[in-house]
């Protein structure tokens, strides 16, 4: 099996998979009650694993630490979007941060 085939299946059953996940999220929706509480925590769970995965892409850039100058923006843009923004105004602020902190030599 070449490599090109190994990814076609890899994508194929990741496809199959998402696909009977949805399916099955459809046709148990209706029949499981959960609490109140446990449905809090299902959503609170999702809103964590959303902020988990952004802190990771704002920190790392693959296995290295991704520079002081992204942490910077990152910051700026989460600073502005407390204070309620406009979002193109977090976008530019924060890349305007990144942009000038990386033309002064600070990676």
């Amino acid at each position: 099996m070449t490599q090109h085939m190994l990814w076609i299946a890899g994508i194929a059953v990741l496809a199959a998979g998402t696909f009977a996940m949805r399916v099955a999220g459809y046709r148990l929706g209706s029949r499981l009650n959960f609490s109140p509480a446990t449905q809090s925590m299902l959503s609170d769970s999702a809103t964590i694993l959303l902020l988990a995965v952004a802190a990771t892409s704002a920190l790392f850039e693959g296995h290295h630490f991704g520079g002081f100058a992204r942490v910077a923006g990152v910051g700026v843009a989460l600073f502005l979007a407390w204070r309620k923004a406009p979002l193109i105004v977090i976008i530019i602020a924060a890349a305007m941060v990144t942009a000038l902190m990386r033309g002064v030599g600070i990676a």
